[in-house]
């Protein structure tokens, strides 16, 4: 598989991971060989020589972040530099640029000519072929404040807060997936474990294993899946009941998942008219292979009754999709046997998405996106890029030359599907500006009665969110690094877990306090119709009464009336004979 390709000028970045469960800062770095991986089809390796030696002051514009003008070099010890930020190096590459430029305003002829040379160098079945006039990735330039922005905002029901806290439960274990408690499973969810893909790995190690004269004999550029397995780990699930299989994918955890996310370039979906980020798409067939047997024994045993459903955190996010697309664009399981995906914290990796789902007859609902407020991961492809960044990428990559959201509106990729917003209580995290106070958990939906107006205002709000924050601003602040800050927070699977159930306790509360105003308005109606005496017992405060009805023990207030009134008859006709 062909990687980035760099100029001469640019120096190769490098990025390893530790065992983490989100996509954003709590990267180490190693000096690994620039040369392509033996073991994982995932692209280049590169590195960056020197690391930041800091952050660029608060009251910078958040637009200007890469344009750190007093970047130095360090020296760092090799110790040292593992505990470093895997951003702070890609941020380093604005330094790399502004020494390109320099250069340009002393030998502009000289790197006219090499631009040029660059240029013609790209190879022609590189070239991402989709139309530069995706309608789906132009959007209006339209201004939102938080009144404006939550007209755009519907609840979601309990009952879907429930079913998206499942998937996040499910989520949250992906990444213990040696420690899943089968007795708390089928517990909590009625759900059957059934396998994962490190029983997958342990199988193939303990059947047949590769001497390391082997490895180096086997050319990877022929068979990319020969030798790697998925680079993210995930199990399955089953639900007897409803005859519903779930494919778990977890985030980004491995190298081999980092250099996924890395090889952001575009490429051509599925021979669709739809491009996607190729890193993923890669990773996808390779976690497609290895869950298809899985899908078709499902089928094979429910028949009719089986349903599948993938989900998954971040970068699994991501993956969910693509497979589930996959699924059903190669005809392996039919559209009434797909549920909708469900993704939390994952990035959007396609230009053109909402336009497949309308060609494959899919709804938009097919992809439930959750994204956290101010989470960062779902906005690193979907924010709008500056200028020159996206001048840069062109550069360095023919394909992105072609890449019709990077040239409508300067990113790499749109969102699809239904946006979903989550705000965590303001004790766990600042809330948004756009959002209401509190937490909550909504739709991003216009209610325009035209769908093109609709999908205009959607798209538009959309972008406006992304971009608030912008990730940039969020990468300036110094305290949102580390196992404590705002983007380990925020990007969390368990942080969306509490989220939601937070959501739906507190939606409990609010269906509770409603019914009791309800049954005192009735009980007031009651009173008034049923004669003064009662009237008269409630107006002298009788406490056991308001009790009785806050308890809602209805039937004792109807006796109580009936009480009454046989007294009052048995005295009225008393009163008649004397």
């Amino acid at each position: 598989m062909d990687g980035l390709k760099l100029p001469a000028t640019i120096t190769p970045i490098t990025v390893a991971s530790t065992k983490t469960r989100t996509t954003t800062s709590w990267m180490t770095t190693s000096a690994i060989s620039p040369k392509k991986s033996k073991t994982c089809p995932f692209g280049y390796n590169f590195t960056l020589k020197y690391p930041l030696a800091s952050l660029p002051p608060r009251n910078c514009n958040k637009y200007d972040v890469v344009a750190v003008e007093d970047t130095i070099r360090v020296d760092v010890d090799e110790n040292e530099g593992q505990n470093g930020n895997w951003v702070l190096r890609v941020l380093q590459m604005r330094s790399l640029w502004k020494t390109k430029e320099d250069n340009n305003n002393n030998n502009n002829n000289n790197n006219n000519n090499m631009n040029q040379d660059l240029n013609e160098q790209v190879d022609d079945h590189n070239r991402v072929s989709v139309d530069e006039e995706c309608d789906t990735c132009k959007v209006d330039d339209d201004e939102f404040d938080k009144n404006s922005f939550s007209k755009l905002l519907m609840m979601v029901s309990i009952s879907e807060a429930r079913l998206y806290a499942k998937m996040a439960y499910l989520g949250s274990l992906s990444y213990t997936i040696p420690k899943i408690k089968l007795g708390n499973l089928l517990k909590r969810h009625k759900l059957r474990f059934i396998t994962s893909s490190l029983e997958k790995k342990a199988m193939k190690e303990s059947t047949s294993e590769m001497t390391q004269q082997d490895l180096e004999n086997v050319d990877v550029s022929d068979d990319p899946n020969s030798l790697c397995s998925s680079p993210c780990e995930w199990y399955i699930c089953d639900d007897d009941e409803s005859g519903t299989r779930y494919f778990v994918i977890q985030g980004s955890e491995s190298i081999a998942s980092w250099q996924a996310n890395l090889l952001f370039e575009p490429t051509q979906f599925e021979a669709m008219d739809t491009i996607v980020h190729r890193g993923i798409y890669e990773a996808a067939k390779v976690v497609y292979e290895e869950m298809l047997p899985y899908v078709h024994d499902h089928l094979q045993r429910q028949g009719n009754k089986a349903t599948i459903r993938l989900t998954g955190h971040s970068l699994g996010g991501s993956l969910s999709l693509l497979v589930n697309l996959m699924l059903y664009i190669r005809g392996q399981v039919h559209i009434s046997s797909l549920l909708p995906v469900i993704t939390f914290g994952a990035p959007w990796v396609m230009c053109g998405g909402d336009r497949l789902l309308q060609n494959l007859g899919l709804p938009r609902n097919h992809l439930q996106g959750i994204t956290m407020h101010r989470d960062i991961v779902p906005r690193a492809f979907s924010c709008n890029y500056p200028t020159r960044v996206a001048h840069f990428l062109k550069v360095l990559n023919g394909n992105f030359r072609n890449h019709p959201c990077l040239n409508n509106q300067n990113l790499l990729y749109a969102p699809m599907g239904e946006f979903l917003i989550l705000q965590p209580d303001s004790k766990l995290s600042p809330s948004h500006d756009l959002l209401p106070s509190g937490s909550g958990l909504y739709i991003l939906r216009s209610k325009s009665s035209d769908p093109n107006v609709a999908k205009k205002q959607t798209r538009a709000a959309q972008s406006v969110f992304l971009n608030t924050p912008h990730p940039l601003e969020i990468l300036t602040d110094r305290c949102a690094y580390g196992p404590e800050g705002a983007i380990l927070r925020d990007h969390d699977v368990d942080t969306y877990l509490i989220s939601i159930r937070k959501v739906i306790s507190q939606e409990l509360k609010r269906a509770r306090r409603v019914k009791r105003q309800q049954q005192r308005r009735l009980c007031c109606h009651m009173v008034v119709v049923n004669g003064t005496h009662v009237k008269v017992l409630l107006d002298s405060g009788r406490e056991w009464w308001s009790t009785m009805v806050v308890a809602e023990n209805l039937h004792l207030m109807v006796e109580v009336l009936v009480h009454f009134t046989r007294v009052w008859i048995i005295k009225a006709c008393d009163w008649i004979k004397i």
